[in-house]
């Protein structure tokens, strides 16, 4: 690697945005192409252009390193929608994770993590980390339709994300057929019909 190939720049604070992107994307490319049991910071830190002992200032472990970069990955591709209607709200949500399973990253990083040498409780922790991160940031779509009146003041906001999360994930991930606007659109309107 070059050094015009480096990033460069200041870091304010110890550390500047720049420098923690490149690391992030680094990161989860490296997660995708050698898995988690063969991902090395030195090897993050090579595709990054950065020095080691500036991954390990941030993140003390490749657990800490692999979680943080997920972490940002499903906050930056999992927008929540707030249009103030449960079935649009939902139908946008699907859309979204409909979109991001498209991607080839996501893909690769969905099979690293979920079958990625089992048995590694490292990972294991990683993944029930980002995925009950990922799946709290859902349910206030849930709670803000029980503020509203849409749901039963009982609904669990965790089962409405699930309903209609499950059925995109199969369909895309294990299955591998395409998922239409009109069947997110469907799905939405059933999962609406089944807390209502």
């Amino acid at each position: 690697m070059t050094t015009s190939q480096r990033v460069t720049g200041a870091r304010p604070g110890g550390r500047s945005a720049r420098v923690q992107a490149a690391v992030q994307t680094a990161t989860l490319d490296e997660l995708a192409a050698a898995g988690y049991a063969d991902l090395t910071i030195e090897a993050v830190a090579e595709r990054a252009g950065v020095n080691r002992t500036t991954i390990y200032r941030r993140w003390p472990d490749k657990r800490s390193l692999v979680l943080g970069a997920l972490l940002h990955y499903a906050a930056d591709q999992l927008p929540i929608p707030d249009t103030a209607d449960l079935r649009r709200d939902l139908h946008l949500l699907g859309q979204a994770i409909d979109t991001d399973l498209r991607r080839p990253q996501a893909h690769a990083l969905l099979c690293t993590l979920v079958a990625d040498r089992p048995g590694s409780s490292e990972l294991s922790d990683v993944r029930t980390q980002l995925w009950t991160n990922r799946r709290h940031r859902a349910q206030v779509i849930a709670r803000r339709a029980t503020d509203r009146g849409e749901l039963p003041p009982d609904t669990d906001p965790a089962a409405v994300i699930d309903m209609l999360a499950g059925p995109i994930f199969l369909r895309r991930f294990i299955q591998g057929q395409p998922m239409t606007g009109t069947d997110i659109d469907d799905l939405a309107t059933r999962v609406v019909a089944a807390f209502t």
